[in-house]
């Protein structure tokens, strides 16, 4: 399998043969399932770190991880307050955010805290999307409105401080069905498809709206290519519609019909379309559909290659560069989560958090021995070492550079507001 540079993973909500599944488009072969972990829900799929395979559960209050290259979930139980809507993990896998109807929790996955509740929604919040970098997220729902949160304020919100999104979009008449989210961070650009039928691309550096599309038909996913100059948008009646960004119309608000945009629509689901993906090279385009089934098309042509038959509606279908441990049995991959706290972690006490590591196998040390034949030495990594002084030498080090990083936040701080 190591020649298959990029494959796709999907799920649907029938339980019946897996919870959710890897293929090669190229083929259709089934190339990894991972079961025990119920029908996973719409947006609540994620890869963290090529190492973990998460998704919320549809029926059930409770999140399922797999190791990437594992059939059965690992043990440790992830219980949430509710049934998850929605769920994002940051690209440096560090913290997990869950939408519980209109409450969005922040976990922190090493440590299972949750970190803080975010309830700005009037309505359940249907999608959630990290920026590239990490440092933002954007959330969106029912209520038709999209929010633009940072992440660090979201953290570190001060007992007196009243939490505020930092952009608050409603120019959704209608709840919001898909978001995506493009390149660069804050400099990014990304796009949110309503039923109100229409599809509105946004800038995150000015908070400004910058182009306004209205379609005939309500609309239901949502994606880019990698370039960022083409979009592509799924409806509810089963067309998927593309459109080009590097001939933009005049007006900020353009209208298109029906005739026009069958010259540039992808023809095959019968139902509603619920998932868009593009190939990393921008030649092949991934949809998942309510008709039970996911079709691999060749955009340029716009035909069919390959089609993938589910036995439920397909609730995620993404793709995703083949990770190295994916096929390789061998490898042994930890997980390092810890079960979820049914209570949130008071918000002055968390730079107390403290992380444990477990590593369970011995790491082996080569070294010269005074017979001339190599000596191996055997640490116990996370168990005492008996060495008291060299410990607390360490814990003072650790306050010393607690102490110097909380100093060094105070002074950036006092100097941003004097300048703004």
């Amino acid at each position: 399998m190591s020649d298959c540079v990029e494959v796709a993973i999907t799920s649907d909500s029938s339980d019946q043969l897996w919870s959710c599944c890897v293929w090669d488009v190229r083929t259709g072969t089934q190339l990894m399932s991972y079961k025990g972990g119920g029908a996973p829900g719409a947006h609540t799929l994620s890869v963290v770190k090529n190492q973990f395979v998460l998704t919320g559960n549809l029926v059930k209050p409770m999140l399922h991880v797999w190791p990437i290259n594992r059939h059965e979930p690992v043990s440790t139980r992830f219980i949430l307050p509710g049934r998850p809507t929605a769920v994002a993990v940051s690209p440096d896998g560090n913290y997990c955010l869950v939408a519980v109807q209109e409450t969005i929790y922040v976990y922190q996955l090493v440590t299972g805290a949750i970190l803080t509740t975010v309830s700005r929604h009037y309505q359940t919040v249907n999608i959630l999307r990290f920026t590239d970098d990490g440092s933002h997220f954007i959330s969106a729902g029912q209520d038709g409105m999209v929010l633009v949160w940072s992440l660090a304020q979201v953290v570190q919100v001060f007992q007196k401080q009243t939490l505020s999104a930092l952009y608050s979009f409603s120019d959704h008449a209608l709840p919001v069905t898909d978001l995506y989210v493009g390149a660069g961070g804050m400099k990014a650009v990304f796009c949110s498809v309503s039923v109100d039928r229409t599809c509105k691309i946004y800038d995150l550096a000015s908070g400004t709206m910058l182009l306004n599309m209205v379609f005939p038909e309500a609309l239901s996913s949502v994606t880019m290519d990698k370039l960022e100059s083409n979009v592509f948008v799924g409806t509810n009646d089963g067309p998927i519609y593309k459109f080009s960004l590097l001939s933009p119309p005049r007006t900020k608000e353009y209208h298109f019909d029906r005739a026009q945009q069958q010259k540039n629509a992808f023809l095959g689901h019968k139902k509603s379309v619920t998932c868009l993906s593009v190939s990393v090279d921008g030649e092949t385009l991934l949809s998942g559909g309510a008709d039970e089934n996911v079709f691999v098309w060749h955009i340029k042509s716009r035909q069919q290659i390959r089609t993938i038959p589910h036995k439920g509606a397909v609730t995620n279908a993404t793709f995703l560069m083949t990770p190295k441990a994916m096929f390789n049995q061998e490898v042994k991959i930890n997980p390092l989560f810890q079960p979820f706290q049914k209570m949130a972690y008071p918000s002055d006490k968390i730079d107390e958090l403290c992380i444990d590591v477990e590593v369970l196998e011995e790491v082996r040390e080569t070294q010269p021995a005074e017979n001339g034949h190599n000596a191996v030495r055997t640490t116990a990594v996370g168990q005492s070492s008996g060495n008291q002084e060299e410990i607390a030498k360490l814990k003072k080090e650790i306050q010393h550079l607690k102490m110097v990083n909380k100093e060094m936040y105070e002074f950036t701080v006092k100097n941003i507001m004097r300048d703004s």
